[in-house]
C-alpha cells in the first residue's frame, strides 16, 4: 500500500501531466508534417558581387491542400531573414512552392549547410523546420 502523502503527490503529478500527455499526441498527429510535407531544396542565387538571395522549395506530398509553417533559425549574422517564421496558406495537392526567405553576403547557403527538419525545432545551426501542417 502507498502511504497517503506519497499517493497524493503521485495523483497531483498525474493531474498536471495527464492533459499534456493526452494533448501532445493528438496535436502531433493532426498537424504532423513528416510524410505530408517535404523541404525539397535550400539554395542561394547571386545578385552580383557578394550579394545573395536565399530560397527554399517545399512540396505537398498529399492529394489534398495543405497549410504549413516554416521556422528559420541558427543562420549566421551575414544572412538577413525576412522573418524567422512564415505561415503558408494552402499548398495545392502534390504541388510545390518556391519561397524567398532572406538576403545576405553568405555564399554558402545550400543543402549541405542548412539542416531540414520536420515537426521539431532546429538544432542551433542553420535550420529550416516545417511544422504545423494541416
Amino acid at each position: 500500500m502507498i502511504p497517503l502523502p506519497r499517493l497524493s503527490a503521485i495523483v497531483a503529478a498525474l493531474g498536471v501531466a495527464a492533459p499534456l500527455l493526452l494533448a501532445a499526441p493528438a496535436e502531433a498527429q493532426s498537424n504532423a508534417c513528416r510524410g505530408r510535407g517535404f523541404i525539397d531544396s535550400v539554395y542561394q542565387t547571386g545578385l552580383g558581387g557578394t550579394n545573395f538571395e536565399y530560397f527554399v522549395i517545399i512540396r505537398n506530398q498529399t492529394s489534398a491542400p495543405m497549410s504549413w509553417q516554416l521556422n528559420f533559425g541558427g543562420f549566421p549574422g551575414n544572412v538577413t531573414l525576412f522573418s524567422p517564421q512564415l505561415a503558408g496558406s494552402a499548398l495545392g495537392p502534390n504541388a510545390s512552392e518556391t519561397i524567398r526567405f532572406g538576403r545576405g553576403t553568405n555564399g554558402n547557403i545550400n543543402q549541405g549547410t542548412v539542416g531540414r527538419v520536420y515537426d521539431t525545432a532546429g538544432t542551433g545551426s542553420a535550420t529550416v523546420a516545417m511544422t504545423n501542417c494541416r
